[in-house]
């Protein structure tokens, strides 16, 4: 995350190390490039969440470091955790993924002509099914990015209490929180997040100082404890983050029955 306090030396420690793609959001990470040094095996890809963010990030990787996105991942306000849209766009349909997706698609073939390199476009946010999947692929997009579906699988290092906080919520349980960190975000509301809306706080001393836009000091909580709490299970100190979708969750399966049930959804979306 470009928010990040130690974002630079996670991007230069990432890169040294020779992973093969940093997917970056939670800001316009302009000077990201700039770390590749002499490296050319690490890929680049930010995160979006409008055609105009791809451009002015394209726009300035192409005057300055010569290089251009090795792909955008366009995510849209169905999606769990901070979202990169202000709250009275969250339900506007003139920001639906669908139509972000088009809209990127189409900066992304400018910029590839440009960059004279293909620039797939991949849709994030609120695609649970293989129904969606096809959808999306039918919209241009060269892939899809899924979280929320894949956190009830056996393969997933969240506890079993975060898993079971998805499977046991109700559509109206998943709403909209403002964080400390200054952006709205979707999670399952549960006590915690109550107590925090009724005007109790959770003290606490900050102990990373991880995000550079959170106002710690006159903060209600913190917010990678109530998360770290949430994955350890301890989900009376904390909430799982999740997408709109989360609700559909019934069961625990392992990863391999999900692809499977999901090129199964493909299939019969592509064969109607």
């Amino acid at each position: 995350m470009v928010a990040l306090s130690n974002f630079a030396d996670m991007a230069k420690t990432a890169i040294e190390e020779g992973i093969d793609i940093i997917f970056s959001g939670a800001g316009l990470p302009l000077n990201l490039p700039s770390f590749l040094k002499e490296s050319k095996d690490t890929k680049l890809v930010p995160i979006v969440s409008s055609a105009r963010a791809a451009g002015l990030i394209a726009k300035r990787w192409l005057e300055k470091y010569k290089y251009a996105p090795d792909a955008f991942v366009v995510e849209g306000p169905m999606a769990g955790g901070h979202l990169g849209f202000k709250s009275e766009q969250i339900e506007d349909t003139d920001y639906k993924l669908e139509k972000l997706v088009s809209e990127v698609i189409s900066e992304a073939k400018n910029i590839e002509d440009k960059a004279a390199k293909p620039i797939p476009v991949i849709a994030a946010g609120g695609i649970y099914t293989g129904e969606d999947i096809y959808k999306f692929i039918q919209l241009g997009v060269s892939g899809v990015q899924m979280a929320t579906r894949f956190v009830t699988t056996e393969e997933c290092d969240a506890s079993l209490e975060f898993k079971k906080a998805y499977i046991d919520c109700r559509k109206e349980d998943i709403g909209i929180i403002k964080s400390p960190v200054g952006m709205p975000g979707r999670a399952i509301i549960n006590e915690f997040i109550n107590d925090v809306n009724a005007g109790n706080k959770k003290p606490y001393k900050c102990p990373y100082h991880c995000i550079v836009t959170c106002d710690y000091e006159s903060s209600p909580y913190c917010i990678a404890l109530a998360l770290v709490n949430a994955k350890k299970g301890k989900m009376h100190n904390g909430f799982a983050f999740a997408g709109e979708n989360a609700y559909r969750a019934e069961n625990i399966v392992t990863v391999k029955e999900l692809v499977i049930r999901l090129i199964e959804e493909y299939d019969a979306a592509a064969t109607d």
